[in-house]
């Protein structure tokens, strides 16, 4: 905060303004890739941020950067002010490269992150975001697989094959604990607790949580493992070549699988496997507080949003106090 004082002279009465907005910044280097580096090593090391969070923010603030840069804009920490970052970034980016609202924000919310630690640390006197609303984009809408459609992607894969029943593995595995792709990728083999039917996921920010699996996805798994065999590396979903299966391969073998199917008005993707398991579990009776666990959200919100969409409790109550039904309306 900027502060001004008054300090009085002798016998004068004369006053003079102090400017103490100075006394607030430690004097470090405001340079923004040594400042960068800094805070991504802070989100690495002390923070305990998982790879891809540091790869977003790393990502993210280049393309703040590269904008500055391109309109030859100074990019030290104490020159970024929050109309710079509107014109210079949010406008430029959407005016020049098409950015879609949406990705914007997620750029701004990096920038904001790293702003703030930058103010924590006294590098800057204060942050331009104190003067920046980040509003919420439009939510997208949430797409799943009908149960017809998932017959359909889980009928491609060739059984007879190891990679076609490792990605029938994969699938199941998806569908039935709503894993995150990244997550899914990082499952060891002895995560896999078959006594008690549980894995255990790395979540974000390395936070694990136990996701139960009932015993018919409990003998795919056994199966699998068996077609496996002996691996010199730990991870569960890996290649023909014993090296681990990444997000991007997963995504192009759902994709490709969606393509078989003739499954063309849904991204097949895991996200979608994601979403299928949480509207599915919705339908099922799943409460709130049980799919929040399970799917390793921090706040209800989205999980509340699944429960809108997909619960039939409305659809059932409507039944009971329709209006045109309670008017017994001939026509």
């Amino acid at each position: 905060m900027r502060k001004n004082r008054q300090i009085r002279r002798g016998k004068s009465r004369q006053f003079q303004t102090v400017d103490f907005n100075t006394e607030e910044i430690s004097g470090r280097d405001d340079s923004f890739d040594e400042c960068l580096a800094e805070f991504l090593d802070v989100l690495k090391y002390e923070r305990n941020r998982a790879a891809g969070t540091i790869e977003f923010y790393r990502k993210e603030l280049g393309k703040f950067r590269q904008s500055f840069e391109e309109q030859r804009l100074k990019t030290n920490l104490r020159a970024i002010t929050a109309d710079l970052i509107r014109s210079g970034y949010v406008r430029y980016r959407q005016d020049k490269y098409g950015v879609k609202h949406a990705t914007t924000n997620a750029g701004l919310r990096a920038l904001r992150a790293f702003l703030n630690w930058a103010t924590e640390k006294r590098i800057i006197s204060r942050s331009p975001f104190e003067d920046i609303t980040i509003y919420k984009a439009e939510a997208r809408p949430v797409e799943t697989f009908s149960r017809e459609q998932l017959f359909d992607i889980l009928s491609q894969p060739d059984l007879k094959t190891f990679i076609g029943y490792r990605d029938f593995a994969i699938m199941t595995t998806l569908l039935e604990t709503g894993a995150r792709v990244r997550e899914l990728c990082e499952i060891t083999v002895d995560d896999i607790r078959f006594n008690d039917r549980q894995i255990l996921l790395n979540g974000k920010n390395r936070e694990p949580r136990l996701v139960p699996f009932q015993r018919q996805v409990g003998q795919i798994l056994r199966n699998y493992l068996q077609a496996r065999g002996d691996s010199p590396v730990d991870w569960l979903f890996i290649t023909q070549y014993d090296e681990q299966m990444n997000r991007d391969s997963v995504r192009r073998r759902i994709a490709k699988y969606g393509r078989m199917a003739g499954i063309d008005n849904v991204r097949c993707s895991p996200h979608t496997f994601r979403h299928t398991f949480a509207k599915m579990s919705v339908q099922n009776g799943a409460n709130i507080f049980e799919l929040q666990k399970i799917l390793g959200h921090k706040s209800l919100d989205m999980v509340r949003r699944y429960v809108n969409l997909f619960s039939d409790e409305v659809k059932k109550a409507h039944e009971r106090f329709s209006p045109v039904k309670n008017l017994d309306f001939r026509f």
